[in-house]
């Protein structure tokens, strides 16, 4: 029975730190499934990972993967292929929405983290966005309890970005 427990002990541990694109030597900023949240659970089978080349800031180098685990649909890193962009915004008391964002061609896509008491969903609340221009073609969520954030978005701003003050436009140039 000993023998089960810890066999079951390891794979959950291996499922959990698998959930990652990011590189070996590279550090886990923020990593895991984004899907849909409904009544009825959490529904996602791709992989969203923040890495940065080092533990902590100023990095040289920060990326963004997306996609199933073992296959990159997308890939973005600063500043080899352009810059993210920051920003937060309030639009509830007591509640602070952080962006990180880049271009690619028309689309943006944007990783937030709500951090406050009127965030939608709990901690923590992190979201994927596409758009094209202004138009949202895409919206997912973390998954509860199992999205793995190690820094803030606040904590990234400033160190691979270009930082803006509020009025987040995604289809600004």
């Amino acid at each position: 029975m000993r023998r089960l427990f810890l066999v079951a002990a390891f794979l959950a541990s291996t499922n959990a730190s698998a959930q990652t694109h990011c590189l070996p030597g590279e550090t886990v900023l923020l990593s895991g499934r984004v899907g849909t949240l409904t009544d009825g659970g959490f529904r996602g089978e791709k992989i969203l990972s923040l890495c940065a080349d080092r533990s902590s800031p100023p990095f040289d180098q920060v990326s963004y993967r997306f996609g199933p685990q073992g296959a990159v649909e997308l890939e973005y890193t600063a500043p080899r292929d352009g810059f993210f962009f920051a920003d937060d915004q309030s639009p509830l008391p007591r509640t602070t929405t952080y962006s990180i964002y880049f271009r690619k061609d028309r689309i943006t896509y944007a990783v937030t983290e709500c951090m406050g008491g009127l965030c939608e969903h709990p901690m923590p609340s992190i979201k994927l966005m596409v758009f094209d221009g202004k138009r949202k073609i895409a919206s997912l969520d973390s998954e509860p309890d199992r999205f793995e954030v190690n820094t803030d978005l606040y904590d990234i701003k400033g160190l691979i970005v270009k930082t803006r003050k509020s009025g987040l436009d995604y289809d600004e140039n």
